[in-house]
């Protein structure tokens, strides 16, 4: 089968590579949407030690199940599903906790095993949610970010609240959508492409240029600041934003990986008395709210994405490289 093969900063390859094969409690699922996550781009452009070379990337996905093994529900033969990507090892204390995003263990797809940007791949079928009539393939390959910013949101956002979201990629835009589907009295979103707050506009959050955002925040809430901060960029000037923003005993949602480290004002989150969390990934209840939310209309992405073929992969990844236009690619075999 072909397959769009990682091979170095900046290099990606559509190979032949031999079709994976599917384990007793597996399933064998025919692509039809995979997007490009900025993990991925993050990999392709920088090199990431988390990601090495030669691989498979890509996490994002949707497609039909062309096959199960032995142990796996035969009724899911034909289903178009999507993948819900981090598979946990079901058994610590976490995953009993119905964490499973949080297992020691867990494995994500496109990084630990071959991932999505391929005609095929394989997953145990316990990772596969039904896709509902309605939603096509793009759209329902965005049900992970999607499902992760819910995740964000639905733990930190009550009604009432009011939200600073920094940056409007998919899941800055999906974190904002669930804010204000939440209840939030005030959801603004900062970016610094105007086509993308025009995006955060349309979900029914406030746009606020970058580079205006913490003079806005302090105008809005009187100087207080915000409730909750969502950082869905995670690098040192959004942390720095972050801190500012929020109000005294606020809340900060990190998930945002920009960086891997960098310098925290650990004498304001002190002083403050900030909580900051990390969020990662999502659950299985949030990919099923993602889904409902998307089946409805409730959340519409089509206008985030641009579809390109996967044999136009390596051009896909140098234009979300260079060109900052891009909000969300998705790759179709």
């Amino acid at each position: 089968m072909k397959a769009l093969v990682y091979l170095g900063p900046r290099r990606m390859e559509l190979m032949d590579v031999p079709e994976p094969q599917i384990g007793p409690a597996d399933a064998l699922v025919r692509v039809s949407a995979s997007a490009i996550c900025g993990s991925d781009l993050h990999g392709f452009r920088e090199a990431s030690p988390r990601r090495i070379p030669p691989l498979v990337m890509g996490h994002e996905a949707a497609g039909v199940v062309a096959a199960v093994g032995a142990k796996a529900d035969p009724s899911l033969t034909g289903a178009r599903v999507v993948a819900m990507p981090v598979v946990p090892c079901g058994a610590c204390a976490r995953c009993r906790e119905d964490r499973p995003n949080l297992c020691p263990e867990r494995r994500l797809m496109g990084m630990h095993f071959p991932g999505a940007f391929a005609e095929a791949f394989v997953l145990p079928a316990t990772q596969l949610l039904r896709i509902p009539d309605g939603i096509e393939d793009a759209a329902a390959s965005l049900a992970e970010p999607l499902a992760n910013g819910i995740h964000t949101a639905s733990r930190s956002v009550v009604a009432g609240n009011s939200v600073l979201v920094i940056g409007a990629g998919a899941i800055g835009l999906s974190a904002a959508r669930a804010a204000v589907l939440a209840g939030a009295s005030l959801v603004m979103v900062s970016d610094r492409l105007a086509g993308r707050l025009a995006l955060a506009a349309a979900l029914g959050a406030e746009p606020v240029k970058a580079e205006e955002a913490g003079s806005v925040v302090a105008e809005r809430t009187q100087g207080e600041g915000v409730d909750v901060v969502i950082d869905a960029v995670g690098l040192p000037p959004t942390w720095a934003l972050a801190l500012e923003a929020v109000r005294y005993a606020g809340h900060v949602e990190a998930i945002g990986l920009g960086t891997p480290d960098g310098p925290l004002d650990y004498h304001m989150l002190v002083t403050k008395g900030i909580t900051i969390v990390g969020a990662y990934a999502c659950v299985p209840a949030d990919f099923e709210r993602s889904l409902s939310l998307l089946a409805t209309g409730t959340v519409d992405v089509g206008p985030w994405i641009t579809t390109m073929p996967l044999a136009e992969g390596q051009h896909a990844f140098e234009r979300l490289a260079d060109n900052d236009r891009y909000n969300k690619v998705v790759l179709t075999p």
